[in-house]
């Protein structure tokens, strides 16, 4: 059973007992957000429920999709997921930057700059987890006239 059927048979058996999400995890011996987060999955469309399962890509994967607004952008970032057979980590960073360049037209100055703090730890990250695979890796990030400028460093073998 994969993660969409379980999700929807969670939820049939939540509809037919008549039960909250709270008395589902209690039966089920899981926590409240467990339930929560399966049935989060149901958000996303057939389509893009199908390609999931069919590139086997992790709840993880779906959860990240979950942050877009809208089908059209779950479905480009999708596409660039599995084509670039994106990891969980390199997932989360793309949808990190995509939420973030939504973020000027549709959010207030304060909810932008907490995008933008998400997205520098997503870099953080990213960083990181190279390092973890043998990369030799450093960044600057400085502040200057409202703007933000990032250089990143990165040597594949490991030293610079």
């Amino acid at each position: 059973m994969d993660m969409f059927e379980e999700a929807r048979s969670l939820a049939v058996m939540m509809k037919m007992r008549s039960m909250s999400q709270s008395e589902a995890a209690k039966m089920l011996g899981v926590s409240q957000s467990y339930v929560a987060n399966k049935l989060r999955l149901l958000k996303l469309s057939d389509d893009i429920q199908k390609i999931i399962t069919e590139q086997g890509l992790t709840e993880r994967h779906a959860r990240a999709i979950l942050r877009l607004k809208d089908k059209k952008s779950q479905s480009e970032a999708l596409d660039k997921i599995c084509e670039r057979r994106l990891s969980v980590e390199a997932t989360e960073a793309l949808i990190d930057l995509l939420v973030m360049s939504e973020a000027p037209s549709t959010l207030g100055k304060g909810k932008r700059l907490g995008a933008i703090d998400i997205f520098l730890d997503s870099i953080k990250r990213s960083l990181d987890t190279l390092k973890e695979y043998g990369a030799g890796t450093s960044s600057k990030i400085s502040y200057e006239n409202e703007r933000i400028h990032i250089s990143i460093f990165i040597d594949e073998n490991g030293g610079f």
